[in-house]
C-alpha cells in the first residue's frame, strides 16, 4: 500500500497482488480458466470445501461457484496463468470433481 499526499489530502493507493507469477510470466504462459462441471456424485458441501482448499476461495465465493455449476452444468472456478490452472484442475480431479482448463 502506498500513501500519497495530493493537494493537502492523503490518498491511499493499493496495487494489485500477483501471487504465483509476475505479469511477464502471465504473458508468456497465457491466461486460462478452470471450468468446474456439475456431477451427480459429489455433495454440494464437498465441492465447496474443494474450491476453498484448492483456490483459497472464501466460503461465500466457493458456494457461488458451486451453485452456478449446479444450476448451469458448469462454472468458471478461477482465471489464472495456464500452468497454475492446469495444476489446480489436477487438484480438483484428485478430489473426485470434474474440471477442465480452457485457454482464454
Amino acid at each position: 500500500m502506498l500513501r500519497l499526499r495530493v493537494r493537502g489530502q492523503a490518498a491511499t493507493i493499493t496495487s494489485p497482488v500477483i501471487t504465483a507469477h509476475s505479469s511477464g510470466d502471465l504473458q508468456l504462459d497465457g491466461v486460462s480458466q478452470v471450468v468446474l462441471y456439475n456431477d451427480d456424485v459429489n455433495s454440494f458441501d464437498h465441492v465447496v470445501h474443494c474450491l476453498q482448499d484448492v483456490f483459497g476461495h472464501s466460503h461465500q465465493i466457493a458456494e457461488k461457484v458451486a451453485l452456478e455449476a449446479h444450476k448451469n452444468g458448469k462454472a468458471i472456478a478461477e482465471v489464472e496463468g495456464h500452468t497454475e490452472a492446469v495444476h489446480h484442475k489436477e487438484q480438483l480431479v484428485s478430489y473426485g470433481l470434474t474440471a477442465e482448463v480452457e485457454r482464454i
